[in-house]
């Protein structure tokens, strides 16, 4: 029981997300002072009450030369309604190919030149081409990293609600046009989920089974289905099961360290003790700090009769959970 209770802990962790650029989306958009080869100058206060695209490009790139067309496109569909744009490319890019471009593909977004790369510093900008939309507050509303098959679907449906055509949930439509039907698939698998949790807290393991096989039915690629059920099997001694469990999660996300230690579980039932090492092994330098997998390490070194090795791991499973209870949840993640 020691083993799913480490685990189900750990389900209720989540990763943050972390924003394309430095500047955290909401907050002032920094100024700048660019010049044109033109010699015309630009600052964000120039565009005060308008909604402003800001796409950061580069020359002899295939994906910013797609970024400012489309960019272009939108901006060309959108500007008698107020949306302006902008392209900045470093000055150590090829300025006459840029001037070129824009000319022959006739794109109506002017060009300048970030001389110093003060503006790519303050934006931290971080891949090419990165694409910026600025509300008309001067606010860092959306921005777009590379230029995904989605772009111009994307940069136009955020135009449309800054312009406030659309509202949020108009907006995710656009964005994900098939989320609908996956949202029922997902919900319905949450569902099976957390009923199987309460099962699992009522220690009815063969309801939490049954129903863990219909969450991971409903939605087939949602790991913390696939995952729960096959610590089910686990705990339940049902090798041949987890062991198939585990090896369809880890097509789907290989470098989980959970369902690494899972998978070392299984392979442990079904008596395959060296392979059953080499992933645990696997998983502890991914996460040193896992309890379960030293502890499922210590098993399969026990049954393999290497005692030094056994009381090894298993001393590292307990100096983790010493660690986890002497310290404040703040700082003792489950890991």
């Amino acid at each position: 029981m020691m083993r799913l209770v480490y685990f189900l802990v750990c389900l209720l962790l989540f990763a943050p997300l972390s924003s394309a650029i430095s500047i955290p989306l909401g907050h002032g958009a920094p100024d700048f002072s660019l010049s044109s080869t033109n010699g015309d100058t630009v600052s964000i206060s120039n565009f005060k009450d308008k909604t402003l695209i800001v796409l950061f490009w580069r020359t002899g790139q295939k994906r910013s030369a797609m970024a400012l067309k489309e960019t272009d496109e939108v901006l060309k569909k959108y500007n008698k309604k107020g949306v302006q744009a902008i392209c900045i490319i470093q000055s150590s890019d090829d300025q006459e190919e840029a001037a070129n471009m824009i000319r022959e593909k006739d794109i109506s977004c002017p060009l300048f030149i970030d001389s110093d790369r003060r503006a790519y510093g303050d934006y931290g900008i971080r891949v090419f081409p990165t694409t910026i939309l600025v509300n008309k507050e001067g606010a860092v509303a959306y921005d777009i990293p590379s230029h995904p098959l989605t772009y111009k679907m994307k940069l136009d449906g955020y135009v449309r609600k800054l312009l406030g055509e659309i509202n949020d949930e108009e907006l995710e439509h656009v964005l994900s046009p098939q989320k609908a039907k996956t949202d029922d698939a997902t919900l319905e698998s949450m569902r099976l989920y957390n009923l199987a949790m309460k099962f699992v807290n009522m220690r009815m393991f063969d309801q939490a089974v049954d129903t863990a096989v219909k969450s991971a039915e409903a939605k087939p690629d949602r790991i913390e289905s696939l995952t729960l059920l096959g610590f089910l099997y686990l705990e339940t001694d049902d090798a041949e099961k987890a062991l198939e469990t585990f090896n369809t999660a880890v097509e789907l996300d290989p470098e989980s360290n959970d369902i690494k230690t899972g998978l070392g579980g299984a392979l442990i039932l079904n008596k395959e003790y060296d392979k059953a090492i080499e992933v645990l092994e696997g998983a502890t330098v991914a996460n040193p700090y896992s309890q379960m997998t030293y502890y499922e390490l210590g098993k399969a070194y026990e049954l393999k009769g290497n005692k030094d090795k056994t009381i090894e791991m298993y001393k590292k499973a307990i100096e983790k959970i010493v660690r986890k209870q002497i310290l404040p949840s703040s700082i003792s993640k489950c890991q």
